[in-house]
C-alpha cells in the first residue's frame, strides 16, 4: 500500500513539475524586465492626422506603428548619440542618462524634439502639457475655467506642473477663450500623464495619455 501511494505522489508530481515550469515561463513572458540603471528614454507623438507613422528606428530599435493623435510608449537606449528616423525624416539625437525625450511629428510634417520632465513623487501626480498648434500662447485650466493649471505655454513647448491624486476635466485656453476640453481625467498619485493641444481641421484638440514605459522593444 504505501509503495502504491509512493509511486502515485511521484507521477503526480512528475506532471506537476513540467506544468510549474511552463507557468512560471509563461508569467515571466508577461512581465518585461525593468530598463538598466541610468538608460534614457524616448517616444513619439503623431500628431499629424493626415496616417499612422509605421516601423521608427531611434538607433537599433523600432517603434512598429503609431496612429495619429497618439503617444507611444518610451522605450529605452543607454546615453549616447542615436540616429532618428520618423515619417522618412532623419536626425542625430543625443540622449542623456535619466531623462526623457517626446520626438513630435507635427502636422505640417516636421519633427521635433522635446526634453520631458523626468518624475518621482509618490505623493503627487506630474501633468504635462504640450501645446503643438500655431497659438501663440496656450494655458491648461480647469474645464469651467476658474483656476489655472499650466499657464502660458508657447508653441512647440511643454511645461509640467505636480498636482494632487483628483478626477478633473481640463481646458486649453487662449485669451480666456476655452479652445478645447478633456473628459474628466483620473489623475493617480505617483503617475504622469500627458495632454497634447493638437490642430484638427484648424482647431485645436486636447489628447490625453499616461505615460507608460515599454522595455520589451
Amino acid at each position: 500500500m504505501t509503495y502504491a501511494i509512493r509511486s502515485i505522489v511521484l507521477t503526480l508530481f512528475g506532471l506537476l513539475v513540467p506544468f510549474a515550469a511552463a507557468q512560471a515561463g509563461g508569467e515571466d513572458a508577461l512581465y518585461a524586465a525593468q530598463a538598466p540603471d541610468n538608460a534614457a528614454f524616448v517616444r513619439v507623438v503623431n500628431a499629424d492626422t493626415r496616417g499612422k507613422v509605421s516601423d521608427i528606428t531611434i538607433g537599433d530599435k523600432t517603434i512598429k506603428e503609431v496612429e495619429p493623435l497618439e503617444a507611444s510608449p518610451y522605450i529605452f537606449q543607454m546615453e549616447g548619440d542615436y540616429p532618428v528616423n520618423v515619417a522618412g525624416h532623419t536626425r542625430t539625437i543625443h540622449l542623456a542618462p535619466n531623462q526623457y525625450y517626446t520626438l513630435i511629428l507635427t502636422d505640417s510634417g516636421e519633427l521635433k524634439v522635446l526634453q520631458d520632465k523626468a518624475f518621482d513623487n509618490p505623493r503627487k501626480a506630474l501633468i504635462s502639457f504640450y501645446n503643438l498648434t500655431s497659438e501663440s500662447s496656450m494655458a491648461l485650466k480647469t474645464s469651467d475655467g476658474k483656476v489655472a493649471v499650466i499657464k502660458s505655454v508657447p508653441p512647440m513647448q511643454a511645461k509640467n506642473r505636480e498636482i494632487n491624486a483628483v478626477k478633473i476635466a481640463l481646458a486649453s485656453f487662449s485669451n480666456d477663450q476655452p479652445l478645447a476640453k478633456t473628459e474628466p481625467v483620473n489623475l493617480q498619485r505617483g503617475k504622469v500623464f500627458s495632454i497634447f493641444a493638437i490642430n484638427v481641421g484648424g482647431s485645436p484638440r486636447l489628447v490625453v495619455t499616461e505615460n507608460r514605459v515599454d522595455t520589451s522593444v
